[in-house]
């Protein structure tokens, strides 16, 4: 899977990001919008794209339509803000943002690793695995969606997961030193279950990451999967540039 910055993403992802960045840098809570047919223009967009922007952004309750009135904003605040050059977990990420927190653990069970996880975290198709499912909220908005998954192999003596951080879990209770690793992430559409699980429409633009964690021996003891919502959660990354040869 590409890196996120080897990924176009598709047109609609592109504008509702850019609406969501200016709503944040030249707007206030109260403040009208133009019209619906002006914002098109602007934006390089149909009027049907427009639309389904502006509908997702008042799911999210960032603005609100009033018929026969305008488009108001009634929110420009991003949850939080996370540097995703830094691995934190997103439960800890939500804390660092000085966010309430709220885990709802949708499931954690002894399972079997499906081939596709099982190769990425180095073991054989339908190797023992414990997986952790859960719904993270900032501020009692949905933010996230993760799947975590764990080998057998690293759950030693009496070690059982049953909540909060995960990474907090491999590294306290499991005793292991947590190094990084590789994350891809792309753009996504929300399907019905995930989006009933994060409050956000069927279709939905969100975030998607997949990252292997390994440890200072580059032994790979997690695989995440982690499905975000781009108006409550907000990645941001530190770019250096590098000279080439001269």
């Amino acid at each position: 899977m590409p890196p996120l910055s080897k990924v176009r993403q598709p047109l609609f992802v592109e504008v509702r990001q850019q609406l969501v960045a200016d709503l944040e840098a030249s707007y206030q809570p109260g403040d009208r919008l133009a019209a619906e047919p002006e914002l098109a223009t602007a934006y390089g967009v149909s009027r049907p794209t427009m639309r389904e922007v502006l509908r997702t952004l008042e799911s999210d309750g960032l603005v609100q339509r009033v018929h026969g009135v305008g488009t108001f904003v009634t929110r420009t605040e991003t949850a939080v803000t996370s540097r995703f050059d830094l691995d934190l977990g997103v439960t800890e990420a939500v804390v660092a943002a000085n966010k309430k927190l709220d885990i709802q653990i949708l499931r954690i069970a002894d399972d079997h690793a499906p081939a596709d996880v099982a190769e990425r975290l180095e073991l054989p198709a339908g190797a023992p695995v414990l997986a952790v499912e859960r719904v993270i909220r900032a501020d009692d908005v949905p933010a996230a969606h993760a799947l975590d998954v764990i080998p057998g192999s690293v759950l030693t003596g009496t070690a059982r997961y049953e909540g909060g951080s995960v990474y907090q879990f491999l590294e306290e209770r499991c005793g292991l030193e947590l190094a990084g690793g590789m994350a891809d992430v792309t753009a996504a559409n929300a399907g019905r279950l995930l989006a009933r699980q994060l409050g956000v429409p069927t279709g939905a633009a969100v975030l998607r990451m997949e990252q292997v964690e390994r440890t200072a021996d580059e032994r790979a003891v997690l695989f995440s999967r982690e499905h975000y919502v781009p108006s409550v959660f907000n990645l941001s990354v530190r770019r250096v540039r590098r000279r080439g040869p001269s």
